[in-house]
């Protein structure tokens, strides 16, 4: 099956080539863990083969300067990366039901950095929890099509919250909505020496697999 590289050798290694094409990939895990800069980097490495992104940025935190670090021809690669940015829950639900209409032959990547933060927002101040939650479903629902019927990749990050039970474990925001939809998950985490990640879900490999990274000026570097 075809693979999308993540921009980064060794993580394509430990991926056994990289990002499926057809599937959702989650990538969840604590503020400052990397989420952002593996999404950054599989984008980049896609602009620069030619094809066009659609980068969905609800957390307003996407620099510029750090795709200038990723690239030497990061203006040709700017100008393939589409950055949506809605700032409520109404204009998140709005852009992904014009998604599909977007999604063109040329675009070979869809990012959602992150599915949660709005979704959040909302939560705290909705008297109906279900419709919102079923927003959220119908969203995850038409990334899935999206990624099935076009064959590319679809990217997603994902915040989380402490298990009240077991402090050492998080649990992903939207919980069984998001472990539904992703046929891959991979859990970030951030340590005094570095980051890791864990391979919660995969069809095709080993669950519980580990990779030790460092972020550096030009991406992401393996640490042994």
């Amino acid at each position: 099956m075809a693979k999308q590289s993540t921009g980064a050798g060794f993580l394509d290694q430990f991926l056994d080539g990289g990002y499926d094409q057809d599937i959702i990939t989650t990538i969840y895990g604590p503020s400052g863990s990397g989420k952002t800069n593996l999404c950054l980097l599989a984008a980049v490495k896609i602009a620069e083969q030619g094809k066009k992104v659609l980068f969905v940025d609800t957390e307003g935190g996407i620099a510029v300067e750090r795709i200038k670090q990723l690239s030497l021809r990061y203006e040709d690669v700017l100008q393939r990366i589409l950055f949506c940015n809605p700032v409520t829950f109404d204009d998140q639900k709005a852009l992904f039901g014009g998604l599909k209409a977007l999604v063109t032959e040329e675009v070979g990547l869809i990012v959602v950095d992150s599915i949660s933060m709005l979704y959040r927002l909302e939560l705290s101040q909705a008297e109906e929890v279900y419709d919102v939650n079923s927003a959220l479903g119908k969203q995850i629902a038409q990334l899935v099509e999206i990624a099935r019927t076009r064959k590319i990749p679809v990217l997603i990050t994902n915040q989380v919250y402490a298990d009240f039970e077991n402090k050492e474990k998080v649990k992903m925001v939207g919980g069984d909505l998001l472990k539904y939809g992703s046929k891959c998950l991979i859990e970030v985490q951030k340590f005094n020496s570095g980051h890791g990640l864990i391979l919660r879900k995969h069809r095709s490999l080993a669950e519980g697999k580990e990779l030790k990274f460092k972020i550096v000026g030009k991406g992401i570097e393996e640490a042994l």
